[in-house]
Order: structure tokens, then C-alpha cells, then sequence
């Protein structure tokens, strides 16, 4: 199973993505002062004095606000950071998919070679009634059990297939993935002093914080703005005339300012929001988690230390006195019916066990 996941981590497009976002976040430093274009013109002709054969070289360039980089800064940190708490997310996802892909491939194929056993056991009926140990109507009802076991047994047979390549699927591997072992393995877990994942909680955090930012962004677009320019001149006979410009700039309309403002404060409050949702949704699935494994715990424990035994001396002992007449033939067929719809009930078991293993793992930090 280690190898599987090894081989899904190196190759899931998922993850990928995630990875990538985090550098394009990592690549937007670059951007955090943008002061815009430079501005360069130049003007002949009678410029100041009374002759025409005046020029004038200009050079212009906005710094922009003090504050506003700062804050672009913190929110690049912030993305950044939100991003590395999603990727392990996806990777845990990741890991969750695999893992279920395995298990389920077990599980179609312990239900396969549990009908395969039993096909076998129904496939006597033929030769008893040649031999005159049964009539024709036992016959039949032997008959009737074999077709609907080998109905199942074709059924689970496409399923075992099916669940080769859903394995190999998610994997996203060239070649076949097959686990080294087909039997039902127990996952081992244990539900108590289990926390709601770490990296979702600071997700839910880092989605708030982002906004914060941009509304940070947006108020500081209120303070002046700076320039800063350089002028040469010539007024004939005057040459080389060199000066210098400062200059601020405010918005006077600060109308759209304050819209955009307010946007991002609305924002932030749904963010907020939704960030107290997602905890709220997060706790509740873990402790529903939590019980739901408790109780498939019990039901795994019964299975163990008492059905299955039952089902498997109940199996023995119908074949046995089958085999020496001791017992008709609807006796033979509900018994054999019952032990396999007890073997058939534990393996459902520790498949749903396993499934909720793995939801509990994703959603709680081990």
C-alpha cells in the first residue's frame, strides 16, 4: 500500500496543481510595488522664451503608496501559506483515495471467493441426483441455488475487475497496480483523543486572513500617493537648465475608493463565516466519525468471537450431512444460505470499518 500511495503522491495531478499555485502565489513578490510606467516626453519649439529653438526633457515616475506594498507583502505571505496548508489537504486526499481503492479491491475480492467457495458446494446437485440420493424437486432446488450463485459469482467477478483498475486509476500509473495480498486486512485506528485536522482548521484560518488583507489593501489606497520626476531645459541662449519634481497625489473622489472598500469588508465578514461553518461541519464529522467507528467496533467484535464460528461449524456441519443424508435438502440450502449471509455481513463490516478509518484520518491529525 506504501508503494501505491508512493506512486499516486509522485503522479496525482491534484497535487500538482496545488504545488504549482503555491509558486504562482510565491511569484506574485514580484508585483508587490508597482509604481506603473515611466512617463518620458519631449517638446521643442518656443517653449519659455522668444525664440524657437527651445526643447524640454522630461522624466516621470509614480512611487505609489508607502503602505500599500506592505500590506500586498502580507498577503502574499498569507496565500502562500494558505496554499501549503491546502496542498496537504489534497495530499491527504490523496492518500484517503488510494487507500480505499486498496481496500475495496479486497473487499470484492473476499465476496468473489466467498461465492466461488460456494458455487462449489452447489454444484453437487447434479451428481447426487444421477446417483438417485435425491428426487427431481431437490434437484431443482439445488439447481435454483447454483444458477443465483453463479449469477453472483459473475457479478463480483466484474467488480474484482472493475476494482483493479480503479486502483490503477487513482494511482494515475501506466501499469497495473495489484496489492501483494487479496485477503480483508483490518485497518488499525483508534477513536479517541483524535483533534480535527490541523491543516484544514489553519485552511479555514488562512481563507479569513487573506481577506483581511485585501481589505487592508484596499483602505490603504485612501493615503497619497508619491511621484518623482526630472526636467532638463533649454531656453536660448540658456542651456542645460536642470530640475527637479516631487509630487502627491489623493483621491478627491474617494467615492469608488470607499465602494471597493466596503466590498472587501463584506467579503471578509462571508469569510468569516464561512470559516465558522467549516469548523462547525469539521468537529461535527469527526464525532460522527467517532461513533459511527465505536459501533462498527462492536459489530467487528461480535463477528469475531462468536458468528463467524457459528457460521463456519453451521457450513461444516450442513455439508457434512449432506453428504451422508442425514439432513433434506431445504435444511441443506438454509443453512448454507445462512452461513454465507454471515461471512458475507462481516466482510461488508470491515469494509465500512475501514471506509471510516480512512474518513477519520483524513479529518483528524493522528
Amino acid at each position: 500500500m506504501e508503494e501505491a500511495i508512493e506512486i499516486a503522491l509522485q503522479n496525482h495531478p491534484r497535487l500538482k496543481v496545488a504545488t504549482a499555485e503555491i509558486e504562482k502565489s510565491r511569484a506574485t513578490r514580484g508585483e508587490i510595488w508597482d509604481g506603473g510606467s515611466t512617463s518620458f516626453s519631449y517638446a521643442w519649439g518656443q517653449l519659455n522664451g522668444e525664440f524657437n529653438k527651445d526643447n524640454e526633457m522630461s522624466i516621470e515616475q509614480s512611487l505609489g503608496s508607502f503602505l500599500t506594498p506592505f500590506y500586498k507583502n502580507s498577503l502574499v505571505k498569507s496565500q502562500v501559506s494558505t496554499g501549503e496548508y491546502y496542498r496537504n489537504m489534497v495530499k491527504k486526499e490523496i492518500i484517503a483515495e488510494v487507500k480505499r481503492a486498496w481496500t475495496y479491491y479486497q473487499y470484492a475480492n473476499s465476496i468473489y471467493s466467498l461465492y466461488k467457495h460456494q458455487d462449489e458446494i452447489a454444484q453437487s446437485g447434479d451428481l447426487r441426483y444421477s446417483q438417485g440420493d435425491i428426487d427431481l424437486t431437490e434437484k431443482n432446488m439445488i439447481s435454483a441455488m447454483a444458477a443465483n450463485m453463479r449469477t453472483m459469482l459473475l457479478h463480483w467477478q466484474e467488480e474484482v475487475s472493475l476494482a483493479k483498475k480503479r486502483l490503477t486509476w487513482v494511482c494515475y500509473s501506466d501499469i497495473q497496480i495489484l496489492p501483494s495480498d487479496d485477503s480483508l486486512a483490518i485497518f488499525q485506528s483508534s477513536d479517541t483523543d483524535l483533534l480535527p485536522s490541523a491543516d484544514h482548521l489553519n485552511y479555514f484560518l488562512g481563507k479569513v486572513d487573506e481577506q483581511k488583507k485585501l481589505l487592508q489593501i484596499e483602505r490603504s489606497k485612501f493615503f497619497p500617493e508619491f511621484s518623482f520626476g526630472y526636467t532638463r531645459q533649454k531656453i536660448a541662449p540658456l542651456k542645460n537648465l536642470n530640475s527637479w519634481m516631487v509630487g502627491v497625489s489623493f483621491p478627491i473622489l474617494f467615492f469608488p475608493q470607499k465602494s471597493r472598500s466596503k466590498q472587501a469588508k463584506i467579503s471578509l465578514r462571508i469569510a468569516e463565516w464561512e470559516a465558522d461553518n467549516n469548523r462547525t461541519m469539521l468537529n461535527n464529522k469527526v464525532e460522527e466519525l467517532k461513533g459511527r467507528l465505536r459501533q462498527q467496533k462492536e459489530s467487528l467484535q461480535y463477528f469475531t468471537e462468536a458468528a463467524l464460528n457459528e457460521a463456519e461449524s453451521l457450513q461444516n456441519s450442513a455439508v457434512s450431512r449432506y453428504g451422508a443424508n442425514e439432513i433434506d435438502i431445504t435444511e441443506f440450502v438454509q443453512s448454507i444460505n445462512s452461513a454465507r449471509d454471515i461471512k458475507k455481513s462481516y466482510i461488508e463490516t470491515v469494509y465500512n470499518y475501514n471506509v471510516s478509518v480512512l474518513e477519520l484520518e483524513l479529518y483528524t491529525d493522528k
